[in-house]
């Protein structure tokens, strides 16, 4: 049974709270150690090519740190605020997977039968292929074929028909015998969970199962054509000059790739994630439990999310980065997502052991002097090592 009170989230009788009962900025005033962060992200938005970012980092007691640095809005100086509605790219995967595991609770579907049962347009030439496989990235269904469809312009009235960008493509290889990262496998996973659910559409099940329970009152699916207050303006940067992000349509992959969110809502969405309540016990094992293919391989996906820092450690970006690699050891039991979006990037982080997960998320793509994911590791790693 889910209650609100006194600006707390309680579900099942467990603690989610969304706000502190006193303010997160009255808090970090104290934080010496915060202050010196909050200065790296000043830092960063000094740059030219990156207009504003975003940032947050919640526990089961709400709020911890909340704050927004630039601009929301490069040409009429509007300021970015922690309540502005970020592009968060890909782990908007994650969300939908939180939508399917409420259906899979609720026995609407099964995360290993054959699509064919939920989606009967998807062509039976296919070898059959499951949720879990979709979720987990080994189903063979490709990703974007180029930018031109990455940054496509195109509205499609619902989900279904927007399989036929990719359904009649073959697949990249047997379901369970490789890994291949793909959007468009969400966009099937969410043609499913209306097979499934018979009487809701994707965006009503999404609503209902996830933004509700979890008040996200400040995520919001990323329909161009409608007026969402506190929406960000996405932008990006071409020979070192930074320009308007074009403009897309993301009514193709909405469940890969098309909620806009402020970064505290996706943080607080990941803590709910960190202990039963929201999801059963055993929702959060299949979700948090590392994938394997058929030859015995295991990736560093469980369902939808990346676990632990095992993708991060070995690039190049980090390998020979003393501070990020002690930074990333201190850590037992993470799972995360980052997001690539037009006109935007995210990286959140949850430490499942202590409930508590960091959001951070600019509104700029082609841009690297801005590292999300050393922003939000040094962020979530502060509170980390107070513990």
């Amino acid at each position: 049974m889910l209650k609100i009170s006194q600006h707390v989230l309680f579900i099942s009788g467990l603690q989610i709270g969304y706000l502190l009962l006193s303010p997160p900025s009255a808090w970090a005033k104290s934080d010496t150690g915060m202050l010196s962060i909050e200065r790296k992200y000043e830092t960063a938005v000094k740059s030219e090519v990156v207009p504003g970012i975003s940032a947050a980092i919640a526990d089961r007691s709400g709020v911890l740190w909340s704050k927004a640095f630039g601009l929301a809005d490069v040409e009429n100086s509007v300021q970015m605020t922690p309540s502005h509605k970020m592009r968060i790219g890909s782990v908007a995967k994650l969300i939908t997977a939180a939508g399917m595991m409420r259906l899979f609770e609720q026995q609407k579907l099964s995360l290993d039968t054959p699509i064919t049962k939920y989606v009967s347009t998807w062509p039976k030439k296919h070898e059959p292929l499951t949720l879990r496989q979709l979720a987990s990235h080994t189903a063979g269904v490709r990703h974007y074929a180029s930018t031109k469809e990455f940054l496509l312009n195109q509205p499609f009235k619902d989900v279904t028909s927007s399989l036929s960008l990719f359904k009649d493509d073959p697949l990249l290889f047997s379901p369970g015998s490789d890994h291949e990262y793909s959007t468009f496998a969400y966009s099937l996973i969410a043609a499913a969970m209306e097979g499934a659910d018979q009487k809701r559409d994707f965006k009503q099940i999404i609503t209902q199962e996830v933004f509700e329970p979890i008040d996200m009152q400040e995520t919001a699916f990323d329909n161009q054509a409608d007026i969402i207050a506190l929406r960000q303006r996405p932008y990006t940067v071409k020979n070192g000059i930074l320009f308007n992000a074009p403009q897309s349509d993301h009514s193709y992959k909405y469940a890969g790739g098309g909620f806009i969110a402020s970064a505290a809502d996706v943080a607080r969405f990941a803590v709910a994630h960190s202990f039963p309540g929201y999801l059963s016990q055993e929702s959060l094992n299949l979700l948090f439990t590392k994938a394997t293919l058929d030859d015995g391989t295991i990736l560093p996906f469980g369902i939808s999310w990346m676990i632990d820092f095992d993708n991060y450690r070995e690039r190049k970006y980090y390998i020979n980065n003393t501070y990020a690699q002690t930074m990333m050891a201190s850590f037992n039991n993470v799972a995360m997502h980052s997001g690539g979006s037009n006109g935007g990037l995210t990286m959140m982080i949850l430490c499942i052991e202590h409930s508590r997960a960091v959001t951070v998320v600019k509104n700029v793509d082609n841009e690297y002097s801005a590292d999300v994911f050393l922003l939000a590791l040094e962020s979530l790693y502060h509170f980390h090592s107070k513990n």
